[in-house]
């Protein structure tokens, strides 16, 4: 994929924090602090910048608070386990590293991370591409000529690159289709049930033939009987399934997508969060990239005496 300045950034917050936290080692700052999700985040986050040198970058985070798919059912991801104790500091601590870079996060009550992206996509202007960032599947069905994910596959640093061929040509669905393909299947870690006794084999062989769920219900009767049985059954089981795996995209939210660069990093800020936090590596390598900007502004500053002496 190209670097372009016509490239703007969604992170799923939520989901690479876990996926920081579960990545590394658990690191602790010498007053115990836990730090090792914070290292992980961060060096996500550089690394997205450094390599795809986006005009913006936004985090979604999910709300604290239950959204309204706990209102449709509670069982909504009432089998998942509590945030550990070790990260749930770590959330906070990422935002405010989010903040000393000057780049955005957002979380909205009632809502989840991905319905954040949705909306905020529907915003951005035609001129850019955008690039999710998430180990969330679910955002699949947001991809599209002008949408991308980003899957972290290794670590927290390897991405794949999933545009709309690579979902036709590589999983046989259209991004309008993984809604369905969920809703058939189901999803464990969210809790959604889907329709009991159908695979994904099934699931896809089902969704090549009928297009979609709708079809699927208009052409029941050519079904093997064990399949009519379980829409019979099931059937506002998968309506629920379908409502659940919806990402909204009607937020909304008063964002401008305003362009950024290392040049409006809060310097003074971010090493004092890192000192704080023990993390001496990513300081170094931060105040490197400091250095390289001063460097490439110094006939700048030397040639206008109101910025000479001014610190970065």
């Amino acid at each position: 994929m190209e670097t372009s300045k016509n490239l703007i950034l969604l992170l799923d917050g939520s989901s690479l924090i876990y996926r920081a936290f579960y990545a590394m080692p658990r690191f602790t700052s010498s007053q115990g602090k836990p730090t090792g999700a914070v290292l992980g985040f961060g060096n996500m986050l550089l690394r997205l910048i450094e390599d795809f040198n986006p005009f913006s970058l936004i985090t979604t985070f999910d709300h604290p608070q239950k959204t309204f798919r706990h209102q449709l059912t509670e069982e909504y991801k009432a089998q998942r386990k509590p945030m550990p104790d070790e990260l749930i500091p770590q959330v906070q601590l990422v935002k405010d590293l989010i903040d000393s870079f000057s780049l955005k996060w957002i979380e909205v009550p009632g809502f989840e991370g991905d319905d954040i992206i949705g909306s905020l996509r529907h915003q951005i202007p035609e001129q850019f591409t955008t690039a999710m960032v998430s180990s969330d599947l679910d955002l699949l069905q947001l991809v599209n000529e002008k949408t991308i994910l980003l899957q972290p596959v290794k670590g927290v640093t390897q991405l794949k690159i999933i545009d709309k061929n690579t979902l036709i040509d590589q999983y046989g669905l259209t991004p309008q289709q993984i809604i369905d393909f969920i809703a058939l299947t189901g999803d464990p870690s969210d809790n959604i049930p889907g329709l009991p006794g159908i695979g994904e084999k099934t699931a896809l062989d089902l969704l090549k033939r009928y297009h979609n769920w709708q079809g699927i219900l208009r052409h029941h009767d050519e079904l093997p009987v064990r399949i009519q049985k379980a829409i019979q059954e099931f059937i506002e089981q998968v309506e629920l399934s379908l409502q659940l795996v919806t990402i909204i995209d009607t937020i909304p939210l008063d964002i401008n997508f305003q362009s950024w660069n290392f040049q409006q990093v809060q310097w003074k800020s971010l090493f004092t969060l890192l000192d704080e936090l023990g993390l001496v590596r990513f300081k170094e390598r931060l105040m490197k990239k400091r250095n390289e900007i001063y460097q490439k502004t110094l006939p700048f500053f030397s040639n206008n005496p109101k910025k000479r002496g001014e610190e970065l």
